[in-house]
């Protein structure tokens, strides 16, 4: 999100420079100029769309989908999907707990139950604030 601020701010920076270099020219080379700033800022927009793949350190959301997992040295990777929105990766500290956690949901799919994880607003030391809940599936009628 900091990123799009900076950008923003860029841009901002980049339109009053313009226009005072501007203000003599002819109003062909205007058009060019500002022509050339919206590609720029829009190729630049699309390339940060682009890496948003990287493993954040955000807070998960409350409900998701575990899509698969990955040990990474001191952290684990999660790939997790919410119901409405892209696959995103996300990087939590390595703990026991959380290793047993994947393990019984992996389990769990693996039995092929549909599950989903939720998380509590409650704040325990001997949890990770987060539990497994079964989905019920609405099958279409005959």
């Amino acid at each position: 999100m900091i990123l799009y601020l900076y950008l923003i701010v860029l841009l901002i920076i980049y339109i009053i420079l313009i226009g005072h270099f501007i203000k003599g020219k002819k109003y062909k080379h205007k058009i060019l100029i500002v022509l050339s700033i919206s590609i720029l800022f829009s190729f630049f927009y699309e390339s940060i769309r682009e890496n948003e793949g990287y493993a954040v350190t955000e807070n998960l959301p409350k409900s998701f989908y575990v899509l698969n997992s990955y040990v990474y040295g001191d952290n684990i990777l999660i790939l997790i999907k919410e119901n409405d929105n892209q696959p995103r990766l996300y990087k939590l500290k390595k703990s026991l707990k959380l290793n047993k956690f994947l393990k019984k949901y992996k389990g769990l799919k693996n039995n092929g139950q549909d599950v989903m994880v939720k998380k509590n607003n409650s704040k325990s030391e001997d949890s990770l604030g987060m539990y497994i809940e079964s989905v019920q599936k609405k099958l279409p009628l005959k």
